[in-house]
């Protein structure tokens, strides 16, 4: 197989190195590059190397690819089998348990507790119930990703003021039910896992043979997760080979911290940072649109991306007046296959989407990692579900992220993995008299390379 200059600067590096891998650069064939190149040249044995990636779905993608018995494991698998060489009856808790607590909570003893009562009506007077059962939801999960007890929770319950100290008190409350919940069933949820298999690991009571650690998607990381990989590279004077991409990292409602990611060197100071600059997927027009786009955001790392192909006016802007038709009248002049990207599943009902072998739907977080020959993006308009969502920031969850809040930064960011999705042309379709705020900046910024479409 054959690597690019930057990709054989990757493949070679063996001291601990983070990849910047963007969109198309041939992130995965450097990991097999790597592995490839490890073996061959007998720098470490089989057992001695494990790759972590976070969905089941990345893990099977990559063990499909990888010639050699080698461990693929999510971080979770990886927690999982580290406590089980100590715990052998291990019991793991599902989100519906946190929130069947949160529901009793509200609907039992929030109803019968007085001062409890005065305090969910208070909060209700800014949401509705569902809301803030859901950012409470979010909240807890959030939380115990970058924290490993309640201390700095209650801290901020202490130090808060307003409505601020009503929602802190009830989320202590159900953080304190459900932690003793768990603790009396004998079961952990998937952040206990990490932290227990970090202590596990820590005080020795679990060896592991590891000493080159392959982290793929890295900027998905998160405070306990970097902390669990930090103990293994510990114990065993192991290296870290970590790709990602900071441009899409689109999970920090799940607890991932992109911080991590851009701030790597305070963490790992010796570390060496590679980019890979050549991008094999796109057109050059559609990344410099998408990059001045992205790089709006204040802290993402700087790009100067070389691509393979240049199509002038890859990106379509389509402005539509019926959701209903829109797509099919679109797809009558589109040549090759077709992925069709949401804001979510319900997207897929109100454009009256039908999928076949050439037509495929799915949203944008799902999509990551994927690439088609034409892409088209629904739902671009100024809405509470549109893109970006038209919804105010929650102060209470901004409390526990580790960097400052920039208006739309994730959905920027979602915004982008839309784009860079495709090899020839994205369809941006947005309604004639209410389109997104992202389709304004991009006209106004890059109206002469942009195709315009106009559907009756």
């Amino acid at each position: 197989m054959k690597y690019d200059i930057d990709q054989i600067k990757a493949i070679k590096s063996m001291d601990n190195t983070l990849v910047i891998a963007g969109a198309g650069s041939g992130k995965t064939t450097t990991i097999i590059g790597k592995i490839d190149y490890i073996i061959k040249n007998n720098l470490y044995e089989e057992e001695e190397i494990l790759i972590i990636s976070f969905t089941n779905e990345t893990v099977k993608e990559l063990k499909s690819k990888i010639k050699y018995q080698i461990d693929v494991k999510t971080f979770h698998k990886l927690a999982k089998d580290i406590i089980s060489k100590i715990n052998k009856d291990l019991s793991i808790a599902n989100d519906y348990e946190l929130k069947y607590i949160i529901n009793e909570y509200f609907n039992s003893y929030g109803k019968y507790n007085k001062k409890t009562n005065l305090i969910i009506k208070r909060i209700m007077q800014s949401a509705n119930q569902k809301q803030i059962q859901n950012l409470i939801f979010s909240f807890i999960n959030i939380y115990k990703c970058n924290y490993e007890d309640i201390y700095y929770l209650y801290n901020l319950y202490k130090k808060s003021i307003f409505i601020n100290k009503y929602y802190f008190k009830i989320i202590l409350d159900i953080y304190l039910i459900y932690s003793s919940e768990l603790e009396s069933s004998g079961k952990m949820d998937f952040n206990e896992l990490i932290i227990n298999a970090t202590k596990y690991i820590k005080e020795n009571k679990v060896k592991l043979n590891y000493k080159y650690i392959i982290i793929d998607e890295f900027q998905d990381i998160s405070l306990i997760r970097f902390k669990l990989i930090n103990s293994i590279l510990n114990q065993n004077k192991a290296h870290i080979f970590a790709v990602g991409d900071d441009f899409q990292s689109i999970y920090k409602f799940s607890g991932c911290d992109i911080s991590l990611f851009i701030n790597i060197k305070t963490l790992l100071p010796d570390i060496n940072i590679i980019k890979l600059n050549h991008n094999y997927r796109n057109n050059q027009s559609l990344i410099n649109i998408a990059n001045r786009f992205i790089m709006k955001n204040k802290k993402q790392i700087i790009k100067n991306t070389i691509c393979h192909k240049d199509d002038l006016k890859p990106i379509k802007i389509v402005f539509y007046v019926d959701k209903k038709t829109v797509v099919n009248n679109i797809l009558k002049n589109i040549k090759g296959n077709i992925l069709i990207l949401g804001r979510n599943n319900k997207d897929k009902e109100i454009f009256n989407i039908i999928e076949n072998k050439y037509i495929k739907f799915l949203t944008i977080h799902s999509s990551k990692g994927m690439e088609e020959d034409n892409v088209i993006l629904i739902n671009l308009e100024n809405s509470t579900l549109g893109l970006p969502l038209k919804t105010k920031k929650e102060s209470i969850l901004n409390k526990i992220f580790k960097c400052d809040y920039i208006i739309h930064e994730e959905e920027r960011r979602l915004f982008y993995v839309a784009l860079t999705r495709s090899r020839n042309n994205v369809y941006l379709i947005t309604p004639y008299d209410n389109y997104s705020v992202f389709i304004k900046e991009i006209i106004k910024d890059n109206y002469k390379n942009l195709d315009f479409i106009h559907i009756k």
